[in-house]
């Protein structure tokens, strides 16, 4: 663990076991599972812990974080606070507003409609709306250049219940942010939550059979050893009632609740690129797996830590000891409420 420092604003060994995990990984999403949730919160967190000038941190994100008001509520929102010495990437409008001086690193023509992404170097601490590439393809390179620009790590602040920036694709790691913005019943949040790390930490298949399905083309696979027959040229064309018990099937693309429901089958394993590729409800994994199904993913990210907000928008408050308590029982990673352990 060499190289790093932890701020001394970590006030508790939990919050500091946060920023160590975030610290052992390249590149880290934080996903929020609804509006509201904290993500920026732990961003900034995050940034405090692990900002010097030998160890150098980088920020961005898929669309457009860090705005100063909700656009759903009108609450004030808290600000991306960057650190001096931190790299960024966000859009040349967000960039024109800041407020403190930064040196541009290069600009890319990952278009948006707010202008081409604009890579930089921060001079002094400031607040900063950090609006970077809406496509993932752009988002990769974006994070691919902070790298080669020199730093360490990079943060990534996802756009509201968007899983694309935790793909493998784009991260190494990410953090779940969860709380009352998603429900004000307690029992609903931990149900809703525990789905998503569910999906989110589904095993991985086997490398072999993995590398043959990366290969192949969009659509609907048996894969049968090094034997490949295509079934469909999309989920979507997939006619529900094929005889698939205890076969391999791959999706590469989207897996449904609709696709899902027409491949429940006894004892078929599906296999899907990874994690954000997987839209499935519920009650209709619960169909296919009572039935004997399993879920695979070729690509797996590791899921560091579930984060809590329990104050809801409106201003509700959830009980934060019951909340963390519940879902450290039934969860398989930490659990923080970041605000509450800073300011003990």
């Amino acid at each position: 663990m060499t190289g790093r420092r932890f701020s001394s604003s970590c006030k508790s060994e939990k919050v500091s076991h946060l920023i160590e995990l975030a610290s052992l990984h390249p590149v880290v999403s934080i996903v929020g599972m609804e509006k509201n949730t904290g993500k920026t919160v732990v961003l900034n967190h995050l940034i405090n812990g692990l900002s010097n000038e030998s160890d150098i941190t980088a920020i961005t994100s898929v669309g457009l974080e860090g705005e100063r008001y909700d656009q759903v509520y009108l609450t004030e929102k808290p600000e991306v606070t960057l650190r001096r010495g931190n790299l960024f990437a966000t859009s040349e409008k967000d960039f024109r507003s800041r407020q403190f001086p930064a040196v541009v690193l290069d600009v890319r023509d990952f278009r948006s409609p707010l202008g081409r992404t604009v890579f930089a170097k921060a001079l002094s601490d400031g607040e900063v709306i950090v609006s970077g590439p809406s496509i993932v393809d752009y988002l990769s390179q974006t994070v691919k250049l902070l790298r080669e620009f020199g730093a360490r790590r990079v943060f990534v602040d996802s756009s509201t219940s968007r899983l694309s920036p935790g793909s493998p694709a784009v991260a190494d790691a990410i953090i779940l942010a969860t709380g009352a913005a998603l429900s004000v019943s307690p029992v609903e949040l931990v149900r809703r939550t525990i789905h998503k790390v569910k999906i989110i930490t589904l095993p991985s298949v086997e490398k072999k059979t993995g590398n043959r399905m990366e290969v192949l083309g969009n659509g609907v696979w048996i894969v049968d050893g090094s034997d490949t027959k295509l079934l469909a040229a999309s989920s979507f064309s997939l006619e529900p009632g094929l005889d698939l018990s205890g076969r391999t099937v791959y999706v590469n693309g989207s897996l449904t609740s609709m696709t899902l429901r027409k491949l429940t089958v006894p004892g078929v394993r599906l296999v899907v690129r990874d994690f954000s590729r997987i839209f499935v409800d519920e009650e209709s994994l619960r169909s296919f797996e009572k039935v004997g199904g399993s879920i695979n993913v070729i690509r797996r990210v590791r899921l560091l830590a579930v984060t809590i907000n329990p104050v809801s928008p409106s201003g509700y408050s959830l009980r934060s000891g019951q909340l963390k308590e519940m879902l450290e029982k039934l969860l398989p990673v930490p659990v923080f409420n970041i605000l509450e352990e800073e300011n003990r």
